[in-house]
């Protein structure tokens, strides 16, 4: 029987074919240039020109969620619209409570969380994310990065950052505790009065109002990845 004739393939096709293997595996490739300027209005460059003056933690300041007091605007319900993956949120409540959402996979919620507008509304769908006490949710190790970066977003890349960082720099190192008797976790769970009479060892978490200890160490230094440890007072 006769063998089968093999098929010859000649040099200069296969070194042809080489050449365009090989380029292909050296050539990265192009990164699109609608997904880096997503990316560019996501987190457009940093120009802080505000400086926070050094000064003593005391006296405490305590700042509530009432929008007309001193420290209003320190609130996580400060109405101060920002956007965030192409998603727009009207406060950094809203912001960390579809946070939470998200993580424990609650997409019903998450979705009526990203529609709705007001404070009492959002925190009402709060109270019913599924498989999320808020004890539990506390305790996650996103918790704390996820309200940092809330608060970042608010005071570093929303239209009102200018006035904002104006404001939070009038106020120099003092030590800020959110007064939310609904809140023992964000918050203290006490009011600025009763605060004051029951002590220190009474007070909730204060985890919104320690978050402006790294806020203040990013307006000082915008290019440093680091973020330190801080000797926080509360909790």
């Amino acid at each position: 029987m006769p063998k089968a004739k093999r098929k010859t393939v000649s040099k200069g096709k296969s070194a042809a074919k080489g050449k365009v293997a090989a380029k292909s595996e050296s050539t990265p490739k192009r990164k699109s240039k609608s997904k880096n300027r997503a990316r560019s209005k996501d987190k457009p460059e940093l120009n802080i020109t505000v400086v926070i003056p050094k000064t003593s933690r005391r006296p405490t300041f305590f700042f509530w969620t009432d929008p007309e007091s001193q420290g209003g605007f320190l609130s996580p319900w400060y109405n101060c619209p920002f956007e965030v993956g192409g998603e727009k949120y009207v406060s950094t409540g809203q912001y960390i409570t579809a946070r939470r959402a998200e993580i424990y996979r609650d997409r019903e919620s998450l979705h009526k969380i990203l529609l709705a507008t007001r404070e009492d509304e959002i925190k009402a769908l709060a109270d019913n994310i599924k498989d999320s006490s808020i004890t539990e949710w506390s305790k996650h190790p996103d918790y704390h990065f996820h309200i940092h970066y809330a608060n970042l977003r608010k005071f570093l890349y929303s239209d009102q950052s200018e006035d904002l960082l104006n404001r939070l720099a009038n106020l120099g190192d003092r030590e800020l505790v959110f007064a939310d008797p609904t809140d023992l976790h964000l918050g203290i769970g006490l009011d600025a009065s009763e605060a004051e009479k029951v002590g220190r060892k009474a007070w909730g978490k204060n985890a919104y109002g320690k978050s402006f200890e790294k806020l203040r160490h990013k307006i000082r230094n915008p290019i440093s990845p680091v973020i330190p440890t801080f000797p926080y007072d509360t909790g």
